[in-house]
C-alpha cells in the first residue's frame, strides 16, 4: 500500500491531540497540512534515531563488560569491584528480574549486562571511578578516545536523552541531527573503528533529515 498523505485524513489532529500537535503547528506557520507531515516525520526519523542508538549502545556496553570482566578476572564483575549502592542496587534488581523471568541460575552474565539501561553504563564514567574503574579498566573500552573522561560521560549522557525523546514520541524536529548522528559515529569509532562503520553505513538518518523539506512540503511521502 502507498503511503497516503497524513494531511488527507481529518481525525488525525483530533487522534494525535492539540497540545502534541502544537510545537509542530508553530514550526510550520501555523500550516495544519505542513505541521501534521512534520509531525510524521518527526516519527520516522525517530526510528532512525533508535536504529543506530541500538547498534551504538550495544557496542558500547559489551566493550564496557569485557573490560570489566578482563579486570575483575571474573564476568559478574559487579561481586568483586567496588560499586555505588545506585549502582549495585540496578545489578540486584536486574538478578531478581532474571530470576523471576528464567528461574534461579538459569541466567548468564550476557543476560544482566542486556537487562542494565544505558543510564547504568554511563554512571560508571562518573568522577567516583576515575581511579577504581576507569583508569585500571574502562579506558580501554574506548581504545580510540584520548579526551577527558568527562567529556565521553557528556557525549554518552546526550545521546541517551535524545534516544529517550525518540523512544517516548517527544519532538526531535528542531535539532541539529545531523550534529547528533556525527556525535554516534564518533562514539562508535571510540570503541572500534567497525562499529563506527557500521552505524554510518547503516543508518538511515542522513537520508531522512536531507528528505525533511520534500516531507513537510508534500514532494516526498511519509514514512515511519
Amino acid at each position: 500500500m502507498n503511503p497516503v498523505d497524513p494531511s488527507t485524513l481529518p481525525n488525525l489532529p483530533i487522534l494525535i491531540g492539540s497540545s502534541r500537535l502544537a510545537p509542530y503547528l508553530a514550526s510550520c506557520g501555523d500550516d495544519p497540512a505542513a505541521a501534521i507531515r512534520l509531525y510524521s516525520w518527526n516519527i520516522e526519523a525517530s526510528t532512525a534515531i533508535l536504529g543506530a542508538s541500538a547498534a551504538l549502545e550495544v557496542g558500547i556496553r559489551n566493550a564496557m563488560h569485557r573490560e570489566l570482566t578482563t579486570y575483575s578476572t571474573r564476568e559478574s564483575w559487579w561481586d568483586s569491584l567496588p560499586l555505588r549502592s545506585n549502582e549495585d542496587d540496578q545489578i540486584r534488581e536486574a538478578i531478581k528480574f532474571l530470576e523471576r523471568r528464567r528461574g534461579a541460575g538459569r541466567w548468564s552474565s550476557g543476560h544482566v549486562v542486556a537487562e542494565l539501561k544505558a543510564s547504568f553504563w554511563e554512571s560508571l564514567l562518573v568522577n567516583r571511578y576515575h581511579r577504581s574503574l576507569w583508569e585500571p579498566a574502562l579506558k580501554n573500552a574506548f581504545p580510540n578516545f584520548t579526551g577527558r573522561r568527562g567529556d565521553l560521560h557528556e557525549r554518552m549522557e546526550r545521546l541517551r536523552l535524545l534516544r529517550n525523546r525518540a523512544a517516548h514520541h517527544e519532538p526531535v524536529h528542531a535539532r541539529d541531527l545531523m550534529v547528533d548522528h556525527r556525535y554516534m559515529c564518533e562514539l562508535g569509532l571510540y570503541v572500534d573503528a567497525d562499529l563506527a562503520t557500521w552505524i554510518s553505513s547503516n543508518s538511515r538518518l542522513p537520508d531522512v533529515v536531507a528528505a525533511r523539506d520534500d516531507t513537510i512540503d508534500g514532494r516526498r511521502p511519509t514514512r515511519f
